[in-house]
């Protein structure tokens, strides 16, 4: 029956893409349209792929050539005619234009490495045909991806039954309850609780996959560093990375010079230490006062209160009205906000590693 129908596909580009999603160097692959439906007309409406009512019902075949062996659509796995299903599919419509495309759980029976190419090739197809897709699913490499280019959105049920929705470009942490941490790669060392929280800060502002990717210790001061710098071994291929980050203000008394064998030294930004960069929040209360979650009034009142501390009793009396990790935190994510170019410069020399 299907060499009295002929070849539907696929082309060089589409066979290109099945092989790269299902990870097979196939040496052929043909895709045919049976005039073969189903004889319940609901069921075979579903066939009708052209969606007009006088579409004969079609029916997806597939034969491939892999390895040495010859087998068709009935001897594939799931994941493997899912793939191959799911582009016949697209290839019906190729000539239609301004469509949505709907899929629901189009990953499901692909390995991880596959989920991240067929998503590729999806938004590829999409873009050059001038197609919007929505997605649902569960895959943490979808989820992950869509996140990282603004594309994500989570749909809670609310209150009395509704539908809440919360897009990835107003927070970028939404997703995080539902993606499993990725594998730490680096450890960097800082001085103390205040440069933890502004290290965190500015990695979170620039390049969210590094701030996850990234554990931070603290210790008593700047003091530990160079000996540790000193004894710690940097092997040639290191499953893990080191660095150690003193305040900004240590520039006059610690070298940033590369050391051979050794691991390097970033500098926080400035010439401050942390709390002083924290300090200079003050000059704009409501924008603080707002971060905080707290009345301005109120929060005008406690710092005039605070005028004339130094900026460790500053952050650590604001810390005792409002909560220490709050406070930290808002501080912190406030100038990296605020300090956008900083915060990109210090991650690119903890990205780059050198």
């Amino acid at each position: 029956m299907k060499d009295e129908l002929g070849r539907l596909g696929p082309d060089d580009k589409r066979l290109k893409d099945v092989r790269r999603i299902v990870g097979r160097d196939y040496y052929s692959v043909d895709w045919y349209a049976l005039d073969v439906g189903p004889e319940d007309g609901e069921i075979a409406a579903k066939f009708r792929w052209g969606g007009a009512p006088d579409d004969d019902p079609l029916t997806p075949y597939f034969t491939v050539s892999y390895a040495g062996i010859e087998y068709d659509a009935l001897d594939m796995g799931l994941g493997e005619f899912s793939v191959h299903f799911l582009l016949w599919i697209l290839e019906q419509f190729k000539n239609h234009k301004n469509l949505t495309l709907l899929l629901d759980e189009p990953d499901a029976y692909l390995p991880p490495i596959g989920v991240e190419r067929l998503l590729s090739r999806l938004l590829t197809i999409c873009q050059k045909r001038g197609w919007r897709m929505v997605i649902s699913t569960h895959s943490e490499e979808m989820i992950s991806s869509a996140v990282d280019h603004g594309a994500f959105l989570l749909l809670r049920m609310g209150a009395g039954g509704s539908t809440d929705a919360f897009h990835s470009q107003d927070d970028p942490t939404i997703a995080d309850t539902l993606l499993a941490r990725p594998p730490i790669e680096r450890v960097l060392f800082v001085e103390d609780e205040s440069a933890w929280y502004l290290c965190r800060a500015l990695l979170d502002q620039s390049d969210r996959m590094l701030y996850k990717t990234t554990s931070l210790v603290w210790g008593d001061g700047n003091g530990y560093m160079t000996p540790l710098r000193s004894s710690l071994p940097r092997p040639p291929v290191p499953e893990l990375t080191f660095a150690v980050v003193p305040d900004g203000d240590q520039r006059e008394e610690m070298s940033d010079a590369p050391i051979a064998g050794r691991w390097p030294l970033h500098f926080l930004p400035s010439r401050d230490d942390p709390d002083e960069l924290f300090r200079t929040l003050k000059d704009d209360p409501a924008a603080l006062a707002d971060a905080l979650g707290v009345d301005e009034a109120e929060l005008q009142r406690k710092l005039d209160d605070l005028e004339g501390e130094d900026s460790h009793d500053w952050v650590n009396l604001l810390g005792e009205a409002y909560g220490r990790p709050h406070v930290l935190t808002v501080l912190a994510a406030s100038w990296a906000r605020t300090h956008a170019d900083e915060s990109a410069t210090f991650a690119a020399l903890v990205r780059a590693g050198v």
